[in-house]
């Protein structure tokens, strides 16, 4: 994962920041915890959150949730919505798939993107 990391700064894989474990004594156990960089540090308001896996089974949000699914885009955002500029689209795609080769290497199966739009 940290190799990973440093060889693609651009990675779209959450960062974990760091692995932790509080002893309670008083409680005799242990919590471990990780601490990851937030995926949305932006001062713009989002509008709209997708959950994405590229599949159209079973990837509907139920009414009333507030981050929508595969087919929920479909419906939702118009043809074209995510329209990018060519020289990002194609560092995008690259940095996917480079994502997924990483993902499969380490036999990461379940793998989704986390789309903001403001």
């Amino acid at each position: 994962y940290f190799r990973h990391c440093a060889k693609n700064p651009n990675t779209l894989i959450a960062k974990f920041l760091g692995m932790y474990r509080v002893k309670l004594y008083h409680l005799k156990r242990n919590i471990k915890f990780i601490v990851m960089k937030s995926v949305y540090d932006t001062d713009k308001p989002l509008h709209q959150i997708f959950d994405v896996k590229g599949s159209s089974l079973g990837r509907d949000a139920d009414p009333g949730d507030a981050v929508k699914k595969d087919n929920d885009i479909r419906r939702v955002l118009p043809e074209g919505a995510f329209v990018l500029e060519p020289g990002l689209r194609q560092r995008l795609r690259e940095q996917v798939e480079r994502d997924c080769q990483w993902l499969g290497s380490m036999k990461i199966m379940d793998y989704s993107m986390l789309i903001g739009v403001h």
